[in-house]
């Protein structure tokens, strides 16, 4: 967009960053035909966060100097009037090319203007007598973008433009009309401009009409310099300030309009008179010569309080209260007194809901009585009021939870529960071998259950229960056997015991590495963690200070997963590992390109293919330039994965396959270069059948090595095509298999997928 003049060069009194090298960029600023073009403003700005750095304007020969710009990339502007154009030749900044600035050198960059024409006229007002100083806007249709001008004392007026087609605007925006006088631009002739020529547009000005007011604080005083806005049915229109005396007057085209006014610049819009819903405000008809008078004064604090009691009539001390608006805009909170009373003041009016929730957290109810938020009702609170809202807190469920040994069938006497209920979460541990949770939210919940550490008997997670108001539910959990593992760690080069390093345990083929950490060593170097199924297993070293991380080898440390020592887990004992032996960290950098061949910023490199439902672990992120460096990593060769928008994740290499990409060798204290050249690749398509009773908005794909267990490749249901079709990209020339989640459910595809370099596989998959 074509920015004009005023906003432009009020960049100029901005103060550059600091910088410890700067250069300069000259260059001649010439028009289309190759004349210099004089007085016009040039701007060197950041590359990287479109900062102003320096300003110069061009002498008679069209010459520009801009001394004193920090190094680095930049992006130029060329304003000639109101028009303004980026290097080279482009209207949007964005588009702008980027010139490296070194410090102590000189860049050229010579610029041509793109090729202009002049629409020019003169304007009368609704008497027909010259209308002196009145605003006149062309807006370029291919570019939206827009230059401007004004009309002298005689009316006349003359813009220069963008070659091309354009719609001719009059007046103030409150008043706007648009040649050949139409309301709205929707009416406006198109005027069309070539290189070099003038187009006369002449505008006689429709007939207007008047609304003003006077604005006023709550306690009566005027309200000065406060936002005026108006809105002609869906349309948005800024019309000045009030004056110091809460006054304002604007002119507008007959119609109607609905006023608005905001206090201070980051508060929220009143709607006159005494409205925060616009469809609440006052729509005032304003015919032509007609003045209309809107008056409001700013809405006083409101405040809502209330009494929460248990259905037998007990106060409930200690519960969150939350009283949020119905748009969202709003929230405010308090806690309930001994006596179950709570108040909030200050509330700004509006439409609201209240919500109570228990000191547990574990269970949230919406006056009045309801369960959930759809149910709530609405307490409609207006300027000054005093809105009262008690509730009566109902009788939640109750869970009763035993656990016994799988093999056995004996009962377990220690352990504790994590229950799920209705977007609520609590927890309790047993007494005499039965754990008991109250007050929880009916329907369908989930419960974990976590044995006391001194037994192997393994975690169980997700067991379903379903929970009703005022009734006890009971379950009975088996609790399956492992075994587990000490892991411990020490300097590699004296041998010292290392505190704080945490592991994570994987099994082979299992995939990149989950958002969190494992069991961290005490001052000895050394902890047992808690029992593991029987199996096989490899071991992370997250490392602390300014050790590297490492995958844990047989005797000393490793990038490659392969490479790491394998962890035998047998039911009932605890196996010894291997011990990590830390060394100094290094780096890696480098820069990140894409298909295309330009650098790709935001792209997540990292040492593992984290879960997309987690989020990035142990990576860097490329900055505006691609570059991005990568630390942490023990002095070993690693293989790094490359994930970002419009291209498959793959790892160092160009592959998708984690344990036949390029391993980068790391140096302890030194930086590694890698530079990336992201490549494209295949497709996986296909239609998703949603099994009857499931939901048909809300699964999801994971494509996953076959081989090493990475995900690769996402896709969410609401980017869904029509009948349930995907597409995602994948990194070629791997064998992947297609994991599906659908409302907490997760299964397989029921064959692995070998895909080709290029191309699309299709596969059809039913979920549920």
């Amino acid at each position: 967009m074509v920015v004009g003049a005023g906003l432009l060069m009020a960049g100029a009194v901005g103060v550059p960053a600091s910088a410890a090298a700067v250069g300069s960029v000259a260059g001649v600023f010439t028009d289309h035909a190759g004349a210099p073009v004089a007085d016009a403003w040039v701007v060197a700005w950041s590359a990287a966060d479109g900062a102003y750095l320096a300003g110069s304007s061009t002498d008679s020969a069209g010459r520009y100097d801009l001394a004193g710009v920090p190094e680095g990339g930049v992006r130029l502007s060329f304003q000639a009037g109101t028009l303004v154009q980026w290097a080279p030749g482009v209207l949007g900044q964005e588009a702008g090319r980027v010139f490296p600035v070194t410090g102590g050198s000189t860049i050229t960059v010579d610029e041509r203007q793109r090729p202009v024409g002049l629409v020019e006229g003169v304007v009368t007002g609704a008497d027909g007598a010259p209308a002196a100083w009145v605003r006149v806007d062309v807006r370029d249709l291919a570019g939206d973008s827009h230059a401007y001008g004004f009309t002298d004392d005689a009316g006349r007026y003359r813009v220069g433009v963008w070659v091309g087609d354009h719609h001719v605007g009059f007046g103030p925006e409150t008043a706007r009309q648009w040649a050949p006088r139409a309301v709205t631009e929707d009416g406006a002739g198109k005027v069309a401009v070539a290189a070099g020529a003038s187009v006369r547009v002449d505008e006689r000005l429709l007939p207007t009409g008047t609304i003003r007011g006077r604005l006023s604080v709550a306690g009566g005083g005027p309200l000065p310099s406060a936002e005026i806005l108006l809105y002609a049915g869906d349309r948005r229109i800024y019309a000045g300030s009030s004056d110091e005396h809460g006054d304002y007057s604007v002119p507008v085209l007959p119609g109607d309009y609905v006023v608005a006014f905001r206090a201070d610049p980051d508060g929220v819009e009143q709607f006159v008179p005494g409205a925060v819903d616009r469809g609440k405000g006052r729509v005032h008809t304003v015919a032509a010569g007609q003045t209309v008078v809107a008056d409001d004064s700013v809405l006083g604090p409101a405040s809502v309080s209330g009494r929460l009691v248990a259905a037998d009539g007990r106060a409930q001390a200690g519960f969150e209260v939350f009283v949020m608006s119905t748009d969202d805009q709003y929230s405010y909170g308090a806690t309930t007194a001994a006596d179950g009373t709570w108040r909030v003041d200050d509330v700004h009016p509006s439409d609201y809901r209240v919500s109570f929730t228990n000191p547990a957290g574990s269970r949230t109810q919406w006056a009045y009585g309801k369960s959930t938020a759809g149910g709530a009702g609405v307490f409609a609170v207006g300027g000054g009021a005093r809105v009262t809202v008690d509730d009566t807190w109902l009788t939640g469920a109750t869970l009763i939870v035993k656990a016994t040994d799988e093999a056995t069938g004996a009962p377990v006497g220690d352990f504790c529960v994590e229950v799920a209920a209705g977007g609520g979460f609590d927890k309790g541990c047993s007494i005499g071998g039965t754990a008991i949770v109250t007050d929880l939210s009916p329907g369908v919940a989930t419960v974990d259950v976590l044995p006391g550490e001194p037994t192997y008997l393994l975690r169980d997670e997700d067991t379903p229960v379903t929970l009703t108001s005022g009734q006890a539910a009971t379950v009975t959990v088996p609790l399956g056997a492992g075994g587990k593992v000490t892991l411990s760690s020490a300097d590699s080069g004296s041998g010292a015991a290392v505190e704080e390093t945490c592991f994570v345990l994987m099994a082979p083929g299992g995939g990149g590495l989950p958002d969190g950490v494992g069991d961290c060593t005490t001052a000895d170097g050394r902890v047992t963690g808690a029992a593991v199924a029987p199996g096989t297993y490899q071991a992370f070293a997250i490392a602390p200070g300014d050790y590297g991380h490492q995958w844990v080898g047989a005797d000393g440390g490793t990038g490659d997963q392969q490479a790491a020592a394998r962890i035998v887990v047998e039911t009932g004992r605890t196996v010894v590992a291997p011990a990590a032996r830390l060394d100094r960290a290094g780096a890696v950098t480098g820069v990140v390109t894409g298909a295309h061949g330009s650098p790709v910023a935001d792209a997540d490199v990292s040492l593992t293919a984290w879960g997309f439902g987690a989020g990035p672990v142990h990576s860097a992120t490329t900055d505006e330039r691609g570059r991005y460096r990568i630390g942490k990593l023990g002095p070993y060769a690693w293989p790094l994965s490359f994930t970002t928008a419009g291209h498959p994740r793959q790892w160092s290499g160009n592959t998708g396959d984690r344990f036949q990409a390029d391993r980068v060798p790391v140096t302890a204290g030194a930086e590694a270069a890698y530079d990336m050249a992201l490549t494209g690749g295949p497709a996986l398509t296909g239609r998703v059948t949603v099994t009857p009773g499931k939901p048909a908005t809300d699964w999801r794909l994971t494509a996953v090595n076959a081989v090493t267990g990475d995900p690769m490749a996402e896709f969410d249901s609401y980017d869904q095509g029509p009948d349930g079709t995907y597409t995602m990209p994948v990194s070629g020339g791997q064998p992947v298999r297609i994991r599906w989640s659908v409302a907490g459910q997760t299964g397989w595809y029921a064959h692995p997928i070998d895909l080709p370099g290029a191309g699309t596989t299709r596969v059809d998959v039913t979920v549920g």
